[in-house]
């Protein structure tokens, strides 16, 4: 094998244990079921990356024949795979946009398992079978960056628009990741012809796709960012074990980074949450058994610290965060 892929490959599997093994750790951390989903996610690429990788090795030395250039090995397995995968990014994406339907989630990887078997079964091997084959991972992926922006621009809950403006700029580059997949698939399949590759780079472009290993490490990055922050505040403080839905989970993801970044205590932390909740005066002192003139403090000292002027300044402070 190619010393330059074989530690290519081998770094690729590594970022995939790693990813996986981070992912663990902050789950355990904080209980977010989006880090079970992440950790699924590249523990099966790396399984596919393995694969490939098994392939090569044991292809090494022998004659490459040009009917293995577009040969799809394993489909059954690499199927299973890949849709265990895609429904572990669909699931990461559903985590995010708070939707929680159960039909909404199986019916698009359904539609996928379907459109690989008909392209299996009744396409004979050769190009256009392998380009479609690859391509309808490209498709299930634009499909649900597609739902994701569907969400975000129909809904007109401020709040909730809020929360998902953090996903944008992630978002575009990944999409802008997978058209790069989609051609390079297109350019090593269709467009140029396998003989002008040199015969023992064949062998290495006949299941691999470039764009698509950095895709994935975009995804690591965007992993270890998070878990870093998650992590860091988890060691100050305790770990929520209850996982709580919607909203109120959402603020209490934010909450730790947003009360150490402004030096708030526990207790403006708790009055704070209650604020974004939309409660009054009234409503947050009988929720926590205070008088309503401590209250008062709390928020005017919550606002001092801010920097913001109402309450309505600090709900959009905080969901900026």
């Amino acid at each position: 094998m190619n010393s330059v892929l074989f530690f290519y490959t081998l770094l690729l599997l590594v970022i995939c244990v790693l990813a996986s093994a981070i992912s663990i750790a902050t789950y355990l951390s904080s209980r977010r079921r989006v880090y079970l989903y992440s950790c699924g996610a590249f523990a099966l690429y790396g399984i596919e990356i393995a694969e490939i990788f098994f392939n090569e090795f044991t292809s090494q030395n022998l004659p490459f024949e040009a009917t293995l250039y577009y040969e799809i090995s394993m489909p059954f397995l690499r199927t299973t795979v890949v849709t265990a995968l895609n429904a572990c990014v669909w699931a990461i994406i559903l985590d995010a946009l708070d939707k929680r339907s159960k039909r909404l989630y199986f019916a698009p990887l359904a539609i996928f398992v379907a459109a690989n078997a008909i392209i299996l079964l009744t396409l004979h091997e050769g190009p256009l079978q392998q380009w479609l084959y690859y391509t309808m991972r490209q498709v299930f992926l634009f499909y649900t960056y597609g739902y994701a922006l569907y969400a975000y621009y129909r809904s007109k809950d401020a709040t909730y628009r809020l929360r998902l403006e953090k996903y944008k700029k992630p978002l575009f580059i990944t999409i802008a990741l997978t058209v790069l997949v989609l051609i390079e698939d297109t350019a090593v399949i269709i467009v140029l012809p396998m003989n002008l590759y040199p015969s023992w780079l064949q062998l290495y472009l006949s299941e691999r796709n470039f764009s698509e290993n950095l895709l994935v490490v975009f995804f690591a990055v965007i992993l270890v960012k998070n878990a870093i922050d998650v992590l860091s505040i988890r060691i100050k403080e305790a770990p929520v074990q209850d996982e709580v839905n919607d909203l109120d989970r959402h603020i209490e993801e934010l909450m730790p980074f947003f009360r150490e970044e402004n030096k708030l205590s526990a207790r403006e932390g708790e009055v704070l949450r209650l604020v974004i909740l939309g409660k009054s005066n009234q409503e947050i002192a009988s929720e926590l058994f205070l008088a309503v003139g401590t209250v008062k403090a709390h928020v005017h000292n919550i606002l001092v610290k801010t920097g913001q002027k109402s309450r309505d300044d600090l709900i959009l402070f905080f969901w900026k965060h």
